[in-house]
């Protein structure tokens, strides 16, 4: 690219996952198409300790580097495509921080970061819980059982309270798309910190699991809030084991998994929204 041209980024937390880092390329590909522009898939932390042979050969890049060898080349414009729910401290807090790092002394770079894909200032912005809701219902036309069932959704827990209210905020939305479709929606949290200023997480996921037999649900459906396949979504994941080890489970309850986020069409829909209503 150009010099002057501005460097578009499409950035999620990262991952030790090869399997993370070739959803990023993907859906930084579909997202280059649909903008017609060049986006780079990069990662805040981790990817780039994944051997590139793992990776097609091309090694992961993660911001630090990434904006150090670009400002190199003489690229002094960048906007940032979040790929995140909330206004996690990855985006508050870690993303400035690495940026000024980088930057140090000079003078002209810059930097615009486009709002994460969760709008908690305009709760009538439903797209997250339209994707969603696509997901489900894409599992559910794949099941030969017709009973009704009740829903999960699940995020990772975050220590940022703002976060969890977009988790919750988006289950609210999706419970009113589904009606009567389904028994219910609840919110959980995979895991939490310690301590009650994080509270706000709960309940964690084990816990929505029981009060989902305590509601009488006897078929669930867990809804992703995670793009990629990773350590906790995905298959053999960390929140595979805790449905496994549940008693919902040992009780006879069936839990189905509804595809992450990252598979469906219209979360490119929204990330081009968000790039254009950040210009």
């Amino acid at each position: 690219m150009e010099a002057s041209e501005e460097c578009i980024v499409l950035l999620d937390n990262g991952s030790l996952r090869p399997e993370a880092v070739f959803s990023l390329r993907t859906i930084a590909m579909n997202l280059e198409r649909a903008i017609g522009k060049k986006v780079h898939p990069v990662s805040l932390l981790h990817s780039s300790k994944i051997p590139a042979e793992k990776l097609g050969g091309v090694e992961a890049e993660t911001w630090r580097r990434f904006l150090r060898r670009r400002i190199e080349g003489g690229v002094v414009r960048f906007r940032v495509v979040p790929l995140f729910f909330g206004p996690s401290s990855a985006i508050a807090d870690y993303l400035p921080k690495v940026t000024a790092e980088v930057i140090g002394a000079l003078e002209g770079v810059e930097l615009q970061v486009a709002r994460p894909l969760v709008d908690a200032e305009n709760r009538s912005d439903d797209a997250v819980a339209c994707i969603l809701e696509e997901l489900l219902i894409q599992k559910l036309d794949t099941q030969e059982s017709k009973a009704a069932c009740g829903v999960v959704v699940v995020d990772h827990g975050s220590p940022v309270e703002a976060v969890a209210k977009c988790r919750d905020l988006v289950a609210a939305q999706l419970e009113k798309r589904l009606g009567e479709r389904v028994l219910g929606v609840v919110a959980a949290s995979m895991e939490r910190r310690e301590g009650m200023e994080y509270a706000f997480n709960e309940p964690l996921l084990e816990s929505a699991l029981e009060m989902a037999a305590q509601r009488g649900w006897q078929r669930l459906i867990l809804s992703y809030m995670f793009f990629s396949p990773g350590r906790h979504a995905g298959a053999g994941g960390d929140i595979d084991e805790i449905v496994a080890a549940s008693d919902f489970v040992k009780r006879g309850g069936e839990v189905l998994s509804a595809p992450l986020v990252g598979r469906s069409s219209l979360l490119i829909d929204l990330l081009a929204r968000r790039y254009r209503e950040s210009l």
